[in-house]
């Protein structure tokens, strides 16, 4: 299939041959799939792709003929080391997250980012709460209003502010621990 070892396609690369670089990236494609599968990174297989063909590219830079080890096994070293630590740091991730969830859970406010999904969820939060803790929630988690604001301008005593706050967040988090 492929006509060229690796050192004459670096050499291509190296004096600039863009074609070279497209038949290094098919080259490796499979050896990058496998290490993808290998460990479990396919729900993001797009960015590690990505990640991939960019540690293929340092490694380009990077690699010496002179330490007697080949390409091949000098770039699967490199996109395994990468993979390990992409791996570590989710773990990690998770690891903080749930150790910590009640902390976040209670603290978060307003996420500025609006993404797609954010009017399906408050769609369906809208059918598990009543009309004031749905108010209530809205205005102060999603539009990040004060409780000073939301009681003077609804007239509403803190207290039930307070009260259908928390209710709509109990709500909230029994309805998506059931899905």
């Amino acid at each position: 299939m492929f006509k060229h070892n690796d050192y004459e396609i670096i050499d291509y690369i190296k004096e600039g041959n863009q074609e070279a670089l497209s038949l290094l990236f098919e080259k490796y494609k499979p050896l990058i799939s496998k290490k993808i599968m290998q460990f479990n990174l396919q729900y993001q297989y797009d960015d590690m792709v990505q990640e991939a063909h960019m540690i293929l590219l340092k490694s380009l830079r990077k690699f010496d003929e002179k330490y007697n080890k080949t390409f091949t096994r000098y770039f699967e070293q490199n996109l395994h080391r990468y993979y390990i630590s992409t791996v570590t740091k989710e773990v990690r991730r998770n690891e903080i997250y749930q150790e910590y969830e009640w902390i976040i859970y209670e603290t978060m406010h307003h996420t500025p980012k609006n993404d797609g999904y954010k009017e399906l969820i408050l769609r369906d939060i809208e059918k598990i709460l009543t009309n004031l803790e749905y108010m209530v929630y809205t205005l102060r988690e999603v539009q990040n209003f004060s409780v000073e604001y939301i009681t003077k301008t609804y007239k509403l005593d803190e207290k039930v502010v307070y009260n259908s706050l928390h209710r709509a967040k109990s709500k909230i988090k029994s309805h998506f621990k059931q899905r």
